[in-house]
């Protein structure tokens, strides 16, 4: 199919129905599959009628079609929504329709697009957003880490992929994304609004999702790589950070060894087994974990005593670094990392100054 990436935006205007504080913004997402093939010809036309009623409707959104599965996003006010919805309902053009959620919604995603028709030969779940979107608000991020801990995941993993597709960089989906999402999810639970386990299932979804993502992504090669252990501090079920870190280290170049001991003697033989030019030890992205920072200013000293380089170079990072409840001083780390984006600099200027 050579469609790919068709627009019909609404330039000069916004959706003012949905601004007042009185009026509810809901969020619908389906999947179905056309009951036979649609040409790109058709599938302007599609998206010409449907732009044109979601206009009028005050809808916004986005649809993907790829090997005759559809899938799609759309967000307006729920009388609008629920029209929109019986007309989608009862359109012979596709088949095998299953809503996948249906609920309040505290901003738009899309507000840019009446709707936005991506096509091509990868996942149908991949759509696009605009940087803009994606930078300008945490929206993204707050709905993101609500959809991890959903029953299904799959419009996570729609909301993903989609600021991958507009992205094309781990280090931007990490930073502007992934970690805020992370966050957000540990402000659920301290709100109460969810359990520590749902914050644990809803990590690992995100670490699932990163993965997929990052399956086409590219090393770099540089002359000089560094050794560098990344693991998360012994006992941290939380491992979304140190994946990130690992990603973000080894796209770089580097030599990149991830493992995750469950105990300090443990982490210690590993070090003094292998030399290691740094460490990157990581608490949960999530919580703050200030009630671990005593032990990890414990283990950050064994492990520099049992280390084979003796000027092995220790950098922390977690929640409890970006929130700045904790610094490297109180952990004797020669400096903390805030985003897994910026840890290879990170590195590289603080072996330089401790050469």
């Amino acid at each position: 199919m050579a469609v790919n990436q068709m627009t019909a935006q609404n330039p000069g205007t916004t959706h003012g129905r949905d601004q007042a504080a009185d009026t509810p913004l809901m969020m619908l997402t389906y999947r179905s599959r056309a009951t036979s093939p649609l040409s790109e010809t058709q599938l302007g036309d599609l998206q010409h009628t449907a732009a044109a009623r979601n206009r009028a409707e005050g809808i916004t959104g986005m649809m993907v079609y790829n090997d005759d599965r559809i899938f799609q996003w759309l967000e307006g006010p729920p009388a609008s929504i629920a029209r929109i919805w019986s007309s989608i309902s009862r359109d012979p053009r596709h088949a095998d329709i299953e809503a996948l959620s249906m609920q309040t919604a505290p901003s738009r995603l899309f507000s840019r697009w009446s709707l936005k028709l991506t096509t091509g030969p990868a996942d149908p779940l991949i759509g696009e957003m605009t940087a803009a979107t994606m930078s300008s608000t945490n929206a993204a991020a707050e709905r993101l880490a609500a959809l991890a801990i959903a029953a299904e995941p799959t419009e996570a993993r729609l909301l993903l992929h989609a600021a991958y597709a507009e992205f094309r960089s781990i280090a931007a989906l990490t930073e502007l994304l992934i970690e805020p999402a992370a966050r957000a999810l540990g402000d659920l639970w301290a709100e109460d609004d969810c359990g520590e386990y749902e914050v644990t299932l809803g990590l690992c979804r995100l670490q699932t999702f990163l993965r997929e993502v990052a399956t086409d992504s590219m090393q770099q090669q540089i002359a000089h790589p560094l050794v560098v252990l990344v693991a998360p501090l012994p006992g941290e079920i939380h491992m979304l950070g140190a994946t990130l870190d690992a990603e973000a280290l080894w796209q770089a170049g580097h030599d990149t060894r991830v493992r995750f001991p469950s105990t300090e003697r443990a982490l210690e033989r590993i070090v003094a087994t292998k030399w290691f030019d740094a460490i990157d030890l990581s608490l949960s992205p999530a919580f703050s974990r200030e009630h671990r920072i005593e032990r990890m200013r414990h283990i950050v000293d064994s492990v520099r005593r049992a280390s084979k380089n003796p000027a092995l170079v220790v950098i922390t990072g977690g929640r409890a670094f970006y929130d700045r409840t904790a610094s490297s001083d109180d952990v004797h780390a020669h400096t903390s990392s805030t985003s897994a984006a910026h840890l290879p600099a990170t590195v590289a200027r603080v072996l330089k100054k401790h050469a």
